[in-house]
């Protein structure tokens, strides 16, 4: 069953939506997670072509006292490296200062705490392109406004949530079809973080913000 139009491009990391979608209708939370499905080995071979240097390479650069998805991405990327003192506020404030320094001299790189091309390369060009998902800006948006109703739309969502710090642990444990007030809750808080206004409401900008913190961290998955 097909119910969104987002669109004829099929890419690698749509059928990895969707395949996630699949598990959350026939194995509940846990299989979401941990999904497995035929479409993965494929995914994998395609992102094996696209590798996680590209996303690095498009990163911009981020400092002390900056704010944002960018910074959010940044903090939770650390957070996989060992620092797991980082909550991922989404301002680069003393914490992020400190995490950043000390990731810099362990990695050779002048511990100036601005994070460019160089450091960028450190923390997310060495991940498996299966876990940053390839090529930067591939995936298909969607909408979704408070109290809709769409399964697809509404497990996407779920899915992409899932692998955000720290919502795995607080996300409602069946939402339906139904965009409800526990799952705007937590848009709004990522919102927040990404420097979006909290709305609530799901557009391209919060999709693709997802995305990029999703990446970024290496928690796409194959």
């Amino acid at each position: 069953m097909r119910i969104l139009n987002w669109g004829d491009r099929k890419t690698m990391k749509k059928l990895l939506l969707s395949a996630a979608v699949l598990a959350i209708f026939t194995g509940g939370m846990t299989v979401a997670v941990n999904f497995a499905a035929p479409e993965t080995a494929v995914a994998c071979a395609y992102d094996a072509q696209t590798p996680s240097a590209a996303l690095a390479a498009s990163l911009p650069q981020v400092r002390h006292g900056d704010k944002g998805k960018h910074v959010l991405a940044l903090q939770l990327a650390l957070r996989t490296e060992g620092y797991t003192y980082l909550r991922g506020t989404g301002t680069y404030a003393s914490e992020t200062l400190r995490a950043v320094k000390d990731f810099q001299r362990k990695n050779h790189i002048k511990d100036s705490g601005i994070v460019g091309p160089k450091t960028w390369h450190a923390l997310v060009a060495t991940k498996p392109p299966s876990s940053t998902g390839g090529a930067p800006g591939s995936i298909e948006v969607f909408s979704l406004r408070p109290g809709e109703r769409n399964e697809m739309k509404v497990s996407m969502l779920t899915h992409m949530l899932f692998r955000i710090h720290p919502y795995l642990t607080e996300m409602p444990t069946n939402s339906g079809d139904v965009y409800g007030p526990e799952l705007q809750k937590i848009v709004r808080d990522f919102q927040k973080r990404a420097g979006i206004k909290a709305s609530g409401i799901v557009g391209p900008k919060t999709v693709r913000a997802m995305d990029t913190v999703i990446a970024v961290s290496g928690n796409w998955g194959c």
